[in-house]
């Protein structure tokens, strides 16, 4: 029992280490936003992410990306950084996002 302790700790460091090291993502961002419900009535970005960057459907994007500048008009293409929050708080989405860098912003046609 005693030499499983010390593998069990560093499993348990190594996995609350990767839940908060922050992932790179690229956001396609619609030069307007839309309103829709999600825990309340609110305005959201369309968005095209994954898979979907950037020939896909545009999707509803809840969160808020903080420090993000948008001025509705503009195509964005954006990185940002995905935070999973540990614990997640009620009524707040599982991950934060958090501008990083403008790639493109360019006028709607």
């Amino acid at each position: 029992m005693k030499s499983l302790a010390p593998f069990l700790l560093c499993l348990f460091l190594f996995q609350c280490k990767k839940e908060d090291e922050p992932i790179t993502e690229r956001l396609l961002v619609n030069a307007y936003k839309v309103p829709c419900t999600g825990f309340i009535p609110q305005e959201c970005f369309l968005v095209k992410q994954g898979d979907d960057f950037p020939d896909g459907e545009w999707t509803y994007f809840y969160s808020a990306i903080e420090g993000f500048d948008y001025t509705p008009g503009y195509v964005y293409d954006i990185e940002v950084k995905k935070i999973e929050r540990n614990p997640v708080p009620q009524d707040v989405g599982r991950f934060r996002y958090i501008f990083y860098r403008l790639v493109s912003k360019t006028p709607e046609d």
